[in-house]
């Protein structure tokens, strides 16, 4: 694993929070941050604004519930959009994506780079970008 790509400009690692991730505490799953600070101890944990927006629009019990716990972690505007392009790109930036989006995580398997994943529905694991 390249440790290089995960460092962003400022020294800081940081772990850049789906939409998936966040609601998976409100369906059964164990409370994300707890997971990524386990999983991950030294990574600065991040809300993009853009998945705020999502939790916005989806306007559900669950997800208003995650706006309220969102509001007490930093968050970071990492463009507008639509937040899958986002995060994708955010990931070529040197942060680590926490997603169980398919469709990110392949296309940063493609790109070689790291990502966060649910796995066994209750764990958390790094991918290996640079697996085949």
């Amino acid at each position: 694993m390249a440790l290089n790509r995960i460092w962003n400009n400022q020294g800081m690692k940081t772990i850049l929070v789906d939409t998936n991730i966040i609601l998976w505490t409100f369906s059964g799953g164990p409370d994300f941050r707890e997971v990524i600070a386990d999983i991950a101890p030294h990574y600065n944990l991040v809300i993009p604004t853009c998945v705020m927006l999502e939790l916005e629009k989806l306007n559900t019990k669950e997800s208003l519930a995650a706006l309220e716990i969102c509001k007490k972690i930093e968050k970071k505007d990492i463009g507008e959009g639509y937040a899958d392009d986002m995060l994708i790109t955010a990931a070529k930036e040197g942060h680590i994506i926490a997603t169980n989006d398919r469709d990110i995580l392949k296309q940063l398997k493609i790109l070689k780079l790291n990502a966060l994943k649910i796995r066994e529905k209750n764990k958390m694991i790094f991918t290996e970008g640079d697996m085949s």
